[in-house]
């Protein structure tokens, strides 16, 4: 039997209330940039549209945009409108289930400040994780985790 295939990802996908100001703030604050327009999706003018074989039948109206990051992961932004989206609890970090992503970012404090500037902010300190790298949490305004960290994920775990 061959190897199994090392799989990468491919996109993230996160839930808003408005995806348009989600758009603007991944883009200040990250740089993710738009790959194509966003699409609302009704049921019932679409429905044999993919959104509605895999999701029940309660969803009727859905707007979503597609963004890139700088290594092609791409970046789903879903604004479910009927039924309307629920805000999430507070940062459980201890729930089962994903609880962050992770995005590198060069220069962890002045990508923590745009968070704040933005609207976002901080979850716990920023960290040092080895000589130079370092880490820090942050939440987007709706909530959603994104750890911040200097370096790529393989260097931080090399040789530790």
């Amino acid at each position: 039997m061959p190897p199994l295939h090392n799989h990468v990802f491919n996109h993230v996908a996160i839930s808003v209330p408005d995806c348009d100001k989600a758009i603007e703030w991944y883009g200040n604050v990250f740089g993710f940039r738009r790959l194509r327009g966003d699409r609302m999706t009704d049921r019932a003018e679409a429905q044999d549209a993919p959104i509605f074989k895999i999701y029940d039948s309660k969803l009727h109206k859905v707007k979503i945009a597609w963004l890139g990051t700088g290594n092609s992961v791409g970046f789903e932004v879903f604004e479910f409108i009927d039924p309307p989206n629920k805000p999430s609890p507070d940062f459980e970090y201890a729930k089962t289930g994903f609880f962050h992503i992770a995005v590198t970012s060069p220069d962890v404090d002045a990508a923590v400040a745009r968070v704040l500037e933005n609207g976002g902010d901080q979850v716990g300190e920023t960290v040092i994780m080895g000589p130079e790298d370092k880490a820090a949490y942050v939440r987007d305004p709706w909530g959603n985790v994104v750890e911040l960290l200097s370096c790529s994920f393989e260097h931080l775990m090399a040789n530790k």
